[in-house]
């Protein structure tokens, strides 16, 4: 039974210590696996950004590439419309046309009028951006009527011919109008037709012919000078946007142009076409030329790419919500994440095998160590690898070696004791034989009349009895005191009265425990050092006062001194009297760092020691405390003052 019993306490210990070993496994694959895996997370997060920062500035780039291919293509066609504006008026056949013109004869209007489109369609006939295009007079409009019909009236009174005008012969773009508001005519109200919204470039024509023999001709000054008409849909200027947006499927994805003045000529949204109300960056980005934006409305993240037009003055642009510019990041963020997955759990399985690999040699030594408890010391784990583990397995057999031979010693050091002890026995050789042999020696100095001796011999006998009664650490300051007192009696009288002590403490510090004999080592080395080149005159003052939760006790003589080489030796055990440092050390270890002797000297002038131990054991700390610095560890060391 008592078998089984023990079968199972060695099993369910073997199950204790087995989880314990998987326990520390599995905190060492946590630890590696926690590491490894915020690395890999971090550079997937890492990776992530970088991806999709780039392939932002991928479609920034693309979106400036398009806003600047569309202005590239418009500059063009406007510039090709400049150019020609420029040579129309010195053309010698448009001037011999109008100068044969007679205004009120109708025929006449209508053979110029197929002339003029003839020579219109010979400068602009070439480009399919143009819609139509006029030279407009206050009696008729002469150019092709097939695709519109501009009147002749409501031109003459409007904004484009007071344009025209302004300019003195330069070529004027207008912006986007309502073709029906700016010819005054209401008829066309409620109608929709192709050409309902416009762009313009209108110019006063100064016409003029320079004949074969260089005479310079003009038409006459009561003939009110015409003015050149181009018109382009407000669908020519997006032409290019709606391209890109349909294929690239952004869905979205808005453009415009807009003027200098913040007018809209074309936009995604057909209705802002005409209008002047701007995006909010439009101010910015018109003062910027060019470049790109990114603003947040109505809680979306925006991207705007923008270019000015050089021909007009214009600002192309393309915005675009960038959660659609990162639509592709969808299929980025899913291989991020299987890359990811698969990373992790390759590091799970190399966490796992380091820390197999790590634990195995410490459940060696683990099982080793439980086999010495159990007293078998000759056991040894086989040595292997040059690495710490290695170190310690060797240091591991090393120590149980060197445990085997001191258990031998020991045994033989016992053995050797114990021989004595009986000795000892033998001989009755004990405190008691030397009280007895003390006390006779006192009775025999008394019958021969020697009182001093016999005073010796009793003051010695007490002191052995106390020491030897109380076997503790500490006993009562009274009984310390006491002790002092007759240790000092014996040392005057060895010494022939060279010096008194003075005792003065505080009667609440009597009763309180104090370490056994911890100012003995002060008064002595005052006795032997301090009075040592005096004849007499000696004094040892010693006090005790408590200061809050510490009683300070300081010893102070009027000795030669000590240099503070010297006095620093002794205080570190270095020197004779080590007394003194044993004290400072016991006092550490009962009280703590906080605790402990201070000492002044200094050649010449006396040795002041103060001592400070905490009134209640409950006000101490705990044994064995840290001790924090050189003058905790051996009491500070100052130089006293003479006088």
């Amino acid at each position: 039974m008592r078998s089984a019993v023990r079968a199972a306490r060695r099993l369910a210990r073997g199950m204790r210590e087995a989880a314990a070993g998987a326990g520390f496994r599995m905190k060492l694959f946590a630890s590696y696996f926690a590491l490894v895996s915020f690395i890999i997370l971090l550079l997937g997060f890492v990776y992530y950004e970088i991806s999709a920062r780039n392939m932002l500035a991928n479609v920034s780039e693309s979106l400036g590439d398009v806003v600047l291919n569309q202005n590239l293509q418009l500059d063009a066609a406007l510039f090709d419309i400049a150019d020609k504006s420029e040579v129309l008026p010195i053309d010698a056949e448009l001037y011999e046309t109008f100068a044969a013109i007679e205004p009120e004869d109708n025929e006449s209007l209508l053979k110029a009028d197929r002339r003029i489109t003839q020579i219109l369609f010979r400068y602009f006939g070439g480009n399919d951006g143009i819609y139509s295009v006029f030279i407009m007079t206050p009696n008729y409009a002469f150019g092709s009527a097939a695709r519109m019909f501009v009147p002749p009236g409501g031109f003459f009174s409007s904004e484009l011919r007071a344009a025209a005008e302004a300019a003195g012969g330069d070529l004027v773009w207008i912006p986007t109008y309502r073709f029906a508001d700016v010819m005054n005519e209401p008829r066309l109200e409620g109608f929709r037709f192709e050409y309902d919204r416009l762009v313009s470039a209108v110019k006063q024509l100064n016409l003029t012919y320079i004949d074969e023999r260089g005479i310079f001709h003009t038409l006459p000054d009561d003939r009110e000078k015409p003015v050149l008409m181009v018109n382009l849909t407000v669908d020519y200027f997006s032409r290019l946007f709606e391209e890109f947006a349909g294929s690239n499927g952004y869905r979205r994805l808005s453009y415009g142009i807009a003027a200098p003045d913040g007018t809209i000529i074309a936009a995604s949204e057909p209705e802002r076409a005409g209008t002047a109300g701007s995006p909010p960056w439009l101010a910015e980005a018109l003062e910027r030329k060019r470049g790109m934006l990114r603003f947040e409305r109505e809680g979306r993240d925006l991207l705007v790419r923008y270019d000015t037009m050089a021909s007009t003055g214009w600002l192309s642009w393309i915005e675009i919500p960038v959660r659609d510019a990162l639509h592709g990041i969808g299929a980025l963020k899913g291989y991020t994440i299987l890359f990811l997955a698969v990373m992790l759990s390759v590091s799970a399985l190399i966490a796992y095998l380091m820390s197999f690999v790590v634990t195995k040699p410490l459940i060696r030594i683990k099982q080793a160590i439980l086999m010495v408890e159990r007293g078998r010391f000759g056991v040894r784990i086989p040595e292997g690898g040059r690495d710490e583990f290695g170190h310690v397995i060797r240091l591991f057999n090393q120590m149980n070696s060197r445990i085997a031979a001191l258990i031998e010693e020991n045994y033989a050091v016992r053995l050797r004791e114990k021989e004595a002890e009986l000795m000892a026995l033998n001989l009755q050789l004990n405190p008691h034989f030397l009280y007895n042999t003390l006390t006779t020696l006192y009775w025999i100095a008394i019958e021969n009349g020697q009182q001093e001796m016999a005073r010796v011999m009793l003051n010695l006998s007490d002191m052995l009895q106390m020491t030897a009664r109380h076997k503790r650490e500490m006993w009562p300051l009274r009984t310390d005191l006491d002790w002092l007192e007759k240790y000092a009696y014996v040392m005057s009288t060895r010494f022939e009265e060279l010096f008194t002590m003075e005792v003065d403490v505080a009667e609440e510090l009597l009763d309180m425990d104090v370490p056994k004999l911890f100012l003995q080592p002060f008064v002595e080395n005052a006795i032997i050092h301090g009075f040592a080149e005096m004849t007499g005159g000696g004094v040892i003052r010693i006090r005790g006062r408590r200061e809050g939760d510490a009683a300070v006790f300081t010893v102070e003589d009027n000795g030669r001194g000590f240099s503070t080489e010297r006095l620093s030796r002794m205080m570190n055990g270095e020197a004779q009297s080590t007394g003194i440092a044993n004290v400072g050390k016991r006092i550490r270890i009962l009280y703590g760092p906080e605790y402990g002797v201070h000492v002044e000297s200094r050649e010449g002038c006396g040795t002041k020691v103060v001592i400070r131990l905490a009134v209640s054991r409950d006000a101490r700390r705990a044994p064995f405390a840290s001790e924090e610095s050189e003058a905790s560890r051996a009491g500070e060391r100052r130089e006293a003052p003479c006088g």
